[in-house]
């Protein structure tokens, strides 16, 4: 985002509520930033109060002659200094909505059930997380059965984004992966699972990695408040977008997001043998 001198953050607000796409889920509205993230009214004002603290920053910054240090990598959403993560032992439980699938249909839904357990894998064995897939609760037609952490549905959002997720610290009722019907386009030009496998980097708490000052001018700024570097700048991190000629279409899990995650996570649950 263009810096724009004498903006204010309540400015800024109302520019990007009258700017940033609506999206509907469930009769509520959202405003997408980020290319992937759903923000109610309240948090897009938070969000626009973030953006001009950032823009102040880097003014100072700039006005000083020293550089900007950015808070985020693979990083965790943080509050008051503390990191936001899932509890030790809880099993981040799923299900895949099959009656939500009504444009992808029964392939839809069947790409949706592999690509999503292929990438809840590859978290796995990043750090100490462990997914579940309750496929019995996939035929529920509620949009939250009861028995899971979160949903995966898909949503028509007129390709907006390809799949959106959220925070550990969202609220119950929105803890949804959401898959567009641009997901199953053959001429994607992303990895499907690796989509999936960035979203549900975002289910773990991590923000984008383009965010950090290192970043291509091609890459768009976000809202860095709350947030806590876990190492160094990775061009190439599940959590970077495709941007400023940096990234990675694959969208793998680098080994450099290897050792953030397993800051917040620790080992791999498979390195373990368990005594009870």
């Amino acid at each position: 985002m263009d810096d724009r001198k004498g903006e204010t953050a309540a400015s800024l607000f109302e520019r990007l509520r009258a700017g940033s796409k609506r999206i509907v889920v469930d009769g509520e509205t959202f405003w997408r930033v980020e290319g992937d993230s759903l923000l109610d009214e309240e948090q897009l004002r938070r969000y626009a109060q973030g953006l001009e603290a950032l823009r102040q920053a880097r003014a100072e910054a700039r006005e000083a002659g020293a550089p900007l240090v950015a808070m985020t990598d693979l990083s965790a959403g943080a509050e008051g200094g503390k990191i936001i993560r899932w509890a030790p032992g809880l099993e981040l439980s799923y299900a895949v909505l099959r009656s939500t699938f009504e444009i992808g249909g029964e392939a839809g839904y069947d790409l949706a059930v592999d690509s999503t357990r292929r990438a809840t894998a590859d978290w796995e064995k990043t750090c100490g997380v462990r997914f579940a897939h309750r496929s019995g609760l996939d035929a529920s037609e509620q949009l939250r059965p009861e028995g899971v952490v979160f949903v995966v549905r898909e949503l028509d959002a007129g390709g907006s984004f390809i799949a959106s997720a959220f925070f550990p610290d969202d609220p119950a009722n929105r803890r949804r992966v959401l898959i567009d019907p641009s997901f199953y386009a053959p001429d994607l030009g992303f990895d499907r699972v690796g989509v999936l496998r960035h979203e549900l980097g975002h289910v773990l708490g991590f923000r984008h990695e383009q965010i950090r000052s290192e970043a291509p001018a091609g890459c768009p700024d976000e809202d860095t408040f709350g947030t806590i570097n876990l190492g160094d700048y990775d061009a190439r991190s599940v959590m970077h977008y495709f941007c400023g000629g940096v990234g990675s279409k694959t969208l793998a899990i680098t080994e450099q997001d290897k050792v953030g995650a397993q800051k917040v996570y620790g080992p791999p649950l498979g390195n373990f043998r368990f005594v009870e």
